[in-house]
């Protein structure tokens, strides 16, 4: 990005001739202006590297430069890093503090950022209004300026609509949320966030009725034959899609995937293209990693994934925020949890360090990123009739290390049901078992701590908008609907049912179906197995009495839902 100094003459009315102009002191104002823009583009430089702590410092240090000038795109840093740190109102009172309203390109950050602030409220439809501002400041831009470069460099409509697919997916417009992220790709198709969020608008539109699971069968998905090249080098070329570490190598491509008007249809197998594509990225960006061979930075702990968020995100959505303490990136940790900066660093040090801890973050995030691709996909194979590639999804989500516990439930709950539908119902116990702790006893397959880390205050899933709010990272949060530790007990009760039922136990699939809706009553899994189980047992009453007792509830054709995809 190139500074705009602004044209200040270097010699002042005072009387100086052409030939002293040489000598003439650049003009002060110029100095100062030159020097504010320098110390803003460090601060964006902390701020797009998470290093919260010495982007306070060096916004303070802005805030003084600019004393007396222009300190309109100082307050609006400002405001961006107390949003990081989840100061909402704060934030909001220096974004309203910012003077320049006149500037369209200004105004247009102005607005993104306010959308993403009451996003993070909880006040949508306020936040949607704030985003549609900003789309139309930037139409304005186009229109009042002329096309050269520095207009089009000004012009974020692509990261609003972004935005907008985000505000679309959390309000439940499925939709309207695949069509702004079909439009945001042009952009965004390198990242694996914009993917899964594909995927999930696919998945809210299945939850919701709008489309149907599209079941194939099965030989249709192993095997396709694709004529390439022309002449004499024109042959047939066979596509595998066997999974191999725990996922398509190759993509598929159904042009059925789009419209007439080439708006994408979503479906069950545009849901598994975006996923792949999701895993493809991952592991592209891991390589990339290898290759280049940057340091890790020791000061970051691997294991506390309550620092990371997302993300949500889905069946699962994963955007995830960083806890403001994390971001430092610089210094040792101290005893009380605290980071030391290292006194007499060189801005390259300060560079490469930051640099550093915002790899870490990414590679902790991806991992994040990864476990929600992953359930998502088995769930997804699960729809499309394809228990032996969900069970080898299902077992490579439980084979990440350090892999979530609300994940890692997943992971078993899935490859059980895989291996049900394989007739393998021995195995599928093994899975269950995991959380017997003996008799008919299940434990807690995870707590609501575990669950809290993924809801903590979300400082993602937004695009920064030139010095706008960096609101992505993973989870977006207000999408992701977690089973409750109690109600995932509940769900193992009511699977561990359904499977003693098939096995002709039908007494001990009483006592435990009896167990899950004791917990979650208006379950309507654990009803409709309730509901089979006293049929096999001629209870065909008490049958009917649960079924009554759930007249409200849409029962919809697919398999065990136990991630709730919003």
């Amino acid at each position: 990005m190139l500074l705009d100094i602004g044209g200040q003459n270097l010699a002042r009315s005072t009387g100086a001739s052409s030939s002293d102009i040489s000598r003439v002191p650049v003009d002060k104002f110029s100095t100062v202006e030159f020097k504010l823009k320098l110390q803003l583009y460090k601060v964006r430089f902390l701020l797009l590297t998470r290093n919260l702590k010495l982007a306070k410092r060096e916004v303070k240090l802005a805030m003084n430069i600019a004393r007396g000038g222009d300190s309109s795109m100082a307050l609006l840093l400002k405001s961006q890093l107390e949003y990081a740190r989840g100061n909402h109102r704060k934030a909001i009172k220096l974004l309203m503090a910012s003077s320049n309203r006149t500037d369209t390109a200004f105004l247009s950050i102005f607005n993104n950022n306010l959308g993403c602030i009451y996003y993070q409220l909880g006040k949508y439809q306020t936040s949607s209004l704030f985003f549609s501002k900003a789309l139309t400041n930037c139409s304005s831009l186009r229109k009042d300026k002329p096309l050269k470069l520095a207009t089009f460099s000004q012009d974020n409509s692509l990261l609003l609509i972004y935005n907008c697919g985000v505000q679309y997916l959390t309000c439940g417009k499925p939709i309207l949320a695949a069509r702004c992220f079909q439009k945001a790709s042009l952009v965004f198709y390198k990242q694996p966030l914009l993917w899964l969020r594909l995927s999930e608008c696919c998945l809210m539109a299945l939850k919701k009725g709008l489309i149907r699971s599209g079941r194939v069968p099965s030989d249709r998905l192993e095997v396709r034959v694709h004529v390439v090249g022309k002449g004499k080098w024109r042959q047939l070329v066979l596509e595998d899609h066997i999974l191999r570490n725990g996922h398509v190598d190759s993509f598929e491509r159904d042009d059925s995937c789009l419209s007439n008007d080439e708006q994408l249809k979503l479906s069950m197998s545009l849901a598994r293209q975006c996923l792949l594509n999701v895993l493809h990225l991952l592991d592209s960006y891991r390589e990339n990693c290898s290759k280049s061979g940057l340091p890790s930075n020791p000061s970051v702990d691997e294991n506390d994934s309550s620092e990371v968020s997302s993300s949500k995100n889905s069946n699962h959505k994963t955007l995830h925020s960083i806890d403001s303490k994390a971001f430092v990136g610089l210094g040792q940790v101290n005893s009380n949890g605290d980071i030391r900066e290292q006194k007499g660093g060189t801005s390259q040090e300060v560079i490469e360090n930051s640099l550093s801890y915002y790899e870490d973050i990414c590679r902790r995030e991806n991992q994040l990123i990864k476990q929600a691709a992953l359930a998502n996909l088995a769930y997804v194979e699960l729809e499309l009739d394809n228990p032996v590639k969900a069970l080898l999804v299902a077992k490579s989500l439980l084979e990440i290390p350090e892999c979530s516990r609300v994940y890692i439930f997943l992971g078993h709950v899935y490859a059980a049901e895989a291996l049900c539908l394989l007739n393998r119902p021995k195995e599928a116990a093994e899975h269950l078992s995991f959380y017997l702790s003996g008799g008919n006893i299940v434990e807690l397959p995870f707590s609501q701590e575990d669950c809290e880390k993924w809801r903590v205050e979300r400082t993602a899933e937004f695009e920064d908008v030139n010095a706008a709010a960096k609101i992505s990272s993973l989870e977006d949060s207000q999408n992701i609907v977690f089973l409750k530790p109690e109600e995932a007990r509940a769900t193992i009760y009511s699977n561990f049912a359904a499977m003693h039922a098939m096995q002709g136990e039908y007494e001990r699939a009483d006592q435990l179906v009896t167990q899950a809706l004791s917990i979650i009553p208006n379950s309507p899994e654990a009803t409709l197995t309730a509901v089979y189980v006293d049929l096999l047992l001629g209870k065909p009453q008490e049958a009917l009495a649960k079924l009554k007792r759930c007249s409200r509830i849409r029962f919809l054709p697919s398999g065990i839902t136990l991630n709730k995809s919003s």
